[in-house]
């Protein structure tokens, strides 16, 4: 039995300016990535990089190619991907996820993995309503990325002979960005929680087509437990793994709040030890200034074989 690590990013506008006037580094993206120890992670608040574009190290190094399994492509996530393959020996991989607009080419989800540990399968589009009422709603349109893993097990033969056997086991991700709080709080929380119903009926209109190895996680801009996505998200079969409202963003504006939350299928033995971490600085105002105003958070699943092993 081993354990597929899992996290959730959002890395403030990253692309989003001028490569002189950006406050991140992929170096130090890469580190950070390198030190959680994670195979895959969904990301938010992508911007595409123009095509065409060439990206290097350094001015006088290589081009070094796109990682994007699509067109759509970030230069950071490039220098990202070939630097932890430097590093780690892994070559990863990255897919960007189009927004309810087809052109956009802002504020973007994505997932970035390992592809060593995981090979992507399948991406859907997850058929949610994108206004009710006067609210619009999922802007960043949710998809859900499925993932296999190869793992071995052993196996006992009809003659008792044990025997070390290759088998597979798969991963359903939907990375989250739901309504931010600008332009009033009252308001951007009734579209939330509007948001997690038409999702919840997403998921459950194609729920026995799919792997229930089902994780949601990402930024939902919720701001606290007592919200009624959140409601929605537990009655719809998820835990929310950040139920405590521990806090994962920090600005000098805004100070502390629970944005990042991931949620896993109830009633699933691989997820009976998993619990959401908060990757953070000790130095926050270092932190939002290298990084981003939001602190990455982590979840271990368990990646086996067989529903019913007890470990």
């Amino acid at each position: 039995m081993s354990y597929l690590q899992i996290a959730s990013w959002n890395i403030e506008h990253l692309g989003g300016s001028p490569r002189a006037d950006r406050k991140q580094s992929a170096f130090a993206l890469a580190d950070h990535i390198e030190m959680s120890g994670i195979d895959v992670i969904a990301l938010q608040e992508i911007y595409l990089t123009p095509e065409g574009e060439e990206v290097r190290l350094a001015p006088n190094q290589p081009v070094i190619g796109s990682r994007s399994q699509t067109s759509r492509r970030n230069s950071d996530l490039d220098i990202v991907c070939y630097l932890l393959e430097e590093h780690l020996d892994d070559p990863w991989a990255y897919y960007i996820v189009p927004n309810r607009q087809d052109g956009d080419t802002s504020q973007l989800c994505a997932v970035m993995w390992n592809t060593k540990r995981l090979t992507l399968d399948t991406v859907r589009a997850l058929e949610v309503s994108h206004a009710d009422d006067g609210d619009k709603l999922w802007d960043r349109r949710p998809h859900l990325l499925s993932f296999t893993s190869d793992i071995l097990v052993w196996r006992r033969s009809a003659d008792g002979e044990w025997k070390q056997l290759e088998q597979q086991r798969r991963l359903g991700l939907v990375p989250l960005h739901m309504k931010s709080n600008y332009g009033g709080v009252t308001q951007n929380r009734r579209v939330r929680g509007k948001e997690a119903v038409t999702l919840c009926a997403a998921i459950n209109n194609i729920r026995q087509e799919i792997d229930p190895t089902l994780v949601l996680i990402g930024d939902t801009n919720i701001l606290d437990n007592a919200e009624p996505a959140i409601e929605t998200f537990v009655s719809g079969g998820f835990i929310d793994l950040n139920n405590n409202d521990s806090a994962t963003y920090w600005s000098l504006q805004y100070k502390e709040a629970p944005f990042d939350r991931a949620f896993v299928a109830a009633n699933r033995p691989e997820f009976r030890y998993t619990r959401q971490y908060v990757m953070r600085s000790s130095d926050l105002t270092s932190h939002d200034r290298f990084l981003s105003d939001h602190y990455m958070i982590k979840v271990s699943v368990k990646d086996y074989v067989d529903d019913a092993d007890p470990r």
